[in-house]
């Protein structure tokens, strides 16, 4: 069975667009007909994301004003933003009795302050349009927890209330926003704080996604399909790998 997705005259935003699930997340969407306006703090990167539907810019969501200024022309320029899919975080692996002040800021500013920012700036948007609809991430470190991920974790769960908290505020509006828990994902966010023993042990026990993988999660629910979903929390969870089976 195939799925197709068709969001021909839809514009959609992809908020850390230039690695992992975000990158992915742009080029099926682009792919899909819609007009994609992928933004990133990492120019270089950003750089190499290419594709006719596709327009790039630079952004670091912990700056209020910078996402107010961008979200703005946004709107100038292309009049309507349909959907928002919100993939931005750092995570760095710090046990907390070492965690410094501001590693542990970075951290707020990055993954929960900066989401609050572009949800601030949307909220008005998707109101007037009566339409719309916002994914953002957390994660199952929310409610497990991890070694020196205390700061990542703690974000991550924050997240679960903020989307929650909004569902309530957009649903007489007609515009929706749910959270993602992707599971174990490939992406350089995850690469870049794993130990080596740490993948070794996933990938023998319940495997690890590919961004592409997540991608289908994500146009369902920004899709006409998803209109009836909202203030869910979405896992991706892969089936444990059982000895002697592949």
């Amino acid at each position: 069975m195939k799925i197709n997705f068709d969001f021909s005259g839809r514009t959609v935003l992809v908020v850390g667009a230039a690695s992992g699930i975000g990158r992915a997340t742009a080029v099926a969407c682009a792919e899909a007909n819609a007009k994609v306006i992928a933004l990133d703090v990492n120019a270089a990167e950003l750089a190499t994301l290419q594709h006719p539907q596709l327009e790039t810019m630079l952004l670091n969501i912990a700056d209020s004003q910078a996402v107010n200024q961008v979200i703005a022309q946004c709107m100038k320029k292309y009049g309507q933003i349909d959907a928002a899919i919100l993939t931005s975080a750092i995570q760095k692996r710090t046990p907390i009795d070492q965690l410094s002040d501001e590693e542990w800021q970075s951290h707020l500013d990055v993954n929960l302050s900066g989401i609050f920012y572009l949800l601030r700036a949307l909220f008005p948007i998707m109101k007037a349009q009566k339409s719309g609809s916002i994914v953002a991430f957390t994660s199952g470190l929310a409610s497990n927890g991890w070694p020196g991920a205390a700061a990542y974790a703690t974000t991550k769960a924050g997240i679960v209330g903020l989307v929650k908290s909004a569902a309530h505020e957009l649903r007489p509006f007609g515009v929706r926003i749910n959270a993602v828990s992707p599971g174990l994902v490939l992406t350089p966010v995850f690469l870049e704080s794993a130990s080596v023993d740490e993948l070794a042990m996933y990938e023998r026990s319940l495997g690890l996604s590919k961004p592409e993988e997540v991608v289908p999660t994500l146009m369902y629910l920004i899709s006409d399909a998803g209109q009836t979903i909202s203030g869910n929390v979405v896992e991706r969870r892969l089936i444990p790998r059982v000895e002697g089976f592949s």
